[in-house]
């Protein structure tokens, strides 16, 4: 009786460290696209992104891409339910960039425009919990 009551205890202490070691454990996650455009195309001089690498944990990390990189620009990610979408492109020379933040390749969850040529721009969007 002692040993299956010890066996038991050790059990449940196992499942509890393992539900605690994951801080999404219902792995709640959203499709997103980022894109970067001009008008006339050219290039970024760097891109940055944030992305969710294990959709079982709450937090994002942030990517980056020296250039010279393509305009348009696109990039397909996760991102855990609760956390900050974003994007950031910087161009090279006079470009007027546009970002945007799509769900599921087809939503527009955020869009911004430059407010000067060769300035960069910032999209972002914390995703529904």
């Amino acid at each position: 009786m002692k040993v299956s009551i010890a066996l038991g205890a050790t059990a449940v202490i196992g499942v509890l460290v393992g539900a605690s070691a994951c801080s999404n454990p219902s792995g709640k996650s959203w499709a997103i696209t980022y894109e970067v455009s001009d008008q006339g195309g050219g290039t970024l001089s760097e891109v940055s992104w944030a992305d969710s690498p294990d959709r079982y944990e709450d937090k994002v990390v942030q990517r980056e891409m020296a250039g010279p990189v393509g305009v348009p620009w696109k990039q397909d990610v996760v991102v855990t339910a609760g956390q900050k979408a974003t994007v950031t492109a910087k161009p090279t020379g006079r470009l007027r960039l546009t970002c945007r933040i799509l769900l599921d390749g087809t939503k527009e969850l955020a869009k911004a425009t430059a407010p000067d040529a060769g300035d960069p721009v910032t999209c972002e969007k914390v995703t529904d919990s």
